[in-house]
């Protein structure tokens, strides 16, 4: 019992020390602990930048996405209120350039139209509705374009035609 009581107080009183051991212990401390900064920065930089860049890289290219869409949708119903039989083609082609104005090349447009009342006559509304499927960024390229995961966007305008059109 006296061995037990002795090496406690021996570990107690080099705990208390301020001398040259505590100075020695410190400095055994700070060498253990040195260079880790360096590797809890990485960590938090894999851990938590990573997934941080990637979402405002996915959220700037869906809200880029739902101007275009927004755009395609204004153009192609006013496109449609000017001409009584309004052209497909013509209505693509100005969603394709609003798409590519957003740096979303090479997605997929649907464009339909309905009207309330005959198409082209005076007071009848034109409803152009635009779909389109946006991939999330570097996903197309590990499964490729078909397998992708995408979001879909839709958006409609409705324009009345003020005089009617001769087709």
């Amino acid at each position: 019992m006296t061995e037990n009581a002795t090496r406690f107080e021996v570990s107690s009183a080099t705990a208390r020390s301020t001398g040259p051991e505590r100075s020695r212990v410190s400095e055994a401390l700070d060498r253990a602990d040195s260079g880790t900064a360096v590797i809890e920065f990485i960590f938090a930089a894999i851990v938590l930048l990573i997934p941080v860049v990637y979402l405002m890289l996915a959220l700037s290219q869906l809200q880029a996405a739902s101007y275009a869409t927004t755009s395609a949708a204004v153009s192609a119903s006013r496109i449609a209120a000017r001409d009584a039989n309004p052209s497909e083609r013509r209505a693509e082609d100005v969603a394709a350039m609003h798409f590519a104005d957003f740096g979303l090349p090479d997605v997929p447009v649907t464009i339909t139209y309905s009207c309330s009342g005959p198409c082209g006559q005076a007071g009848s509304l034109i409803t152009a509705n635009v779909e389109t499927k946006v991939p999330l960024p570097g996903i197309p390229l590990l499964f490729g374009s078909a397998n992708s995961p995408h979001i879909t966007m839709r958006a409609t305008h409705s324009d009345v035609v003020a005089t009617t059109v001769q087709g």
